[in-house]
């Protein structure tokens, strides 16, 4: 249908092939219409995509190649998650941890039991908590000196403005009162 298409020897030709290397198909860009043409060597017409449909498809095959690269990141970072649980623990599967907990909790009691009487699980943890809320209230208590610190800076530095602002005011007012005098002497 489009012989001249053909017989350029610049337009780009795109031949698919067969797993046993025959020709299947022959695609051929239009410049001048924006599509490709494709055209079966069993005679069969293939359809006409224009230049939009081309993009379009491009653009769904970008989406899936970014998706398939997000899942790839997924998993290797699943992967090395993994793999750093096993490098600082030495195991991986929760039955071990199971078992490597339980063997905590006895030797943490059978240590206790020879000190003192065995005392509460949540007494550490509460006592953690309270130091980091002391440590909280030490925190507060010094920002809110240095905001009255600041405080009392700024009201003296306002105070010097103020004052530097009626001295050159008192200023201006005698230089106009001379400046006043003088052009009365002159006349």
């Amino acid at each position: 249908v489009y012989p001249q298409m053909r017989s350029h020897s610049n337009s780009p030709n795109m031949a698919a092939r067969n797993s046993d290397g025959s020709q299947n198909s022959v695609a051929h860009l239009d410049p001048l219409k924006g599509t490709v043409l494709r055209d079966s060597m069993g005679g069969e017409r293939g359809k006409d995509l224009s230049r939009d449909d081309l993009v379009f498809l491009l653009s769904i095959m970008e989406g899936e190649l970014q998706a398939r690269d997000e899942v790839i990141a997924v998993l290797k970072a699943e992967k090395m998650d993994l793999a750093l649980v096993e490098a600082q623990y030495g195991f991986v599967t929760p039955g071990e941890v199971l078992q490597a907990l339980q063997r905590d909790s006895l030797q943490a009691q059978a240590s206790e039991a020879q000190e003192a009487p065995q005392q509460d699980v949540y007494e550490k943890p509460m006592a953690e908590l309270d130091r980091l809320v002391e440590t909280g209230k030490q925190s507060y208590r010094r920002m809110l000196e240095q905001l009255l610190q600041v405080e009392c800076s700024h009201s003296g530095a306002l105070c010097r403005l103020e004052e530097q602002d009626q001295q050159h005011r008192a200023l201006l007012q005698r230089s106009d009162d001379l400046t006043c005098l003088l052009e009365q002497d002159r006349e």
